[in-house]
């Protein structure tokens, strides 16, 4: 091939990824509502048609940039309870901007939360910080965690019930309903023993990192009949036709990286979450707002 060749060949290449990479850019701007019917056959008659809303890894900026975008996409929507599953900030120097979000959410049953390591992590606010911090993470140097006092004391004075591996027990439609959180199983923080609920009663869970799920009790031992998590972004990065390269879990795979699983008699929803890490960007793979009806009625599942 002659240079010239080479040249424009380059320059084709170059394009494309130009290419790409904006279309990545809006791709992580282009929210949907994923609707999931689950069905849950020891689901009690008065939990039938309860609406959750599931939210996880929003990764707001300290800027707040997609504070907007986010409430817009939940405002029409309808639903009894919201259930939040961690990773709401990049670093801590989001905390402001995350709380401006989430202490909006309303919901008729109230909200409920658990944390993400990320929402732990120390505060990022030039770009020297950046790369030092996305370095450290590719060398796999141990993360430096700051206290997260502030930003829960500031969701819980909004009604935020934060629970962090602990449970809390409220009554739906005449019916016990016990709700867990666990730590952030992906850096050890989950201690399933006291986030899980004793027997008795609707029990759900909700945990950051999918893999706690794999470790829980079953549903007829006294385990969660339902796990809500995010944590793997669904590969945030994901190409067509093969799947994701990362995940970050080995509860989903390559060709599914979020979604609905079934692990010892639980239904498992792994969302891929709202925000991005590291990186602005996503590819076949747009973020989620999850919005879960439950049913015990078979042939509903979608």
């Amino acid at each position: 091939m002659s240079f010239s060749g080479l040249v424009a060949g380059a320059g084709a290449l170059g394009a494309l990824g130009v290419v790409a990479t904006l279309y990545a850019w809006w791709e992580s701007t282009a929210v949907e509502v994923t609707e999931r019917r689950l069905v849950l056959p020891d689901l009690p008659p008065g939990l039938e048609g309860l609406r959750i809303l599931h939210i996880s890894d929003t990764h707001f900026p300290a800027s707040g940039d997609s504070v907007g975008r986010f409430l817009e996409r939940i405002w029409h929507l309808d639903y009894d309870l919201i259930c939040c599953t961690g990773d709401y900030v990049e670093t801590s120097a989001g905390w402001d901007s995350a709380g401006d979000a989430l202490t909006q959410l309303t919901a008729p049953l109230g909200v409920y939360a658990t944390l993400g390591a990320h929402d732990y992590c120390q505060p990022v606010r030039s770009f020297d910080e950046w790369v030092s911090f996305n370095a450290d993470r590719l060398m796999g140097s141990p993360r430096r965690f700051v206290n997260p006092a502030p930003f829960v004391e500031r969701l819980e004075e909004a009604g935020i019930v934060v629970l962090r591996n602990e449970w809390r027990s409220l009554e739906i439609g005449g019916e016990l309903v016990r709700i867990g959180g666990a730590g952030d199983d992906s850096v050890r923080m989950a201690r399933l023993d006291a986030a899980t609920p004793p027997p008795g009663g609707f029990s759900i869970m909700l945990t950051h990192a999918p893999d706690a799920a794999l470790r829980l009790r079953m549903p007829r031992d006294g385990g969660p009949s339902l796990v809500l998590c995010g944590h793997t972004h669904g590969g945030q990065i994901r190409v067509p036709g093969w799947g994701a390269p990362l995940r970050h879990s080995r509860l989903v795979s390559r060709e599914q990286t979020s979604g609905v699983f079934e692990v010892s008699g639980a239904q498992v929803v792994v969302s891929q979450g709202f925000g991005t890490a590291h990186v602005p960007l996503r590819f076949a793979c747009r973020p989620e707002i999850g919005l879960i009806t439950l049913t015990n009625r078979a042939g509903l599942q979608s």
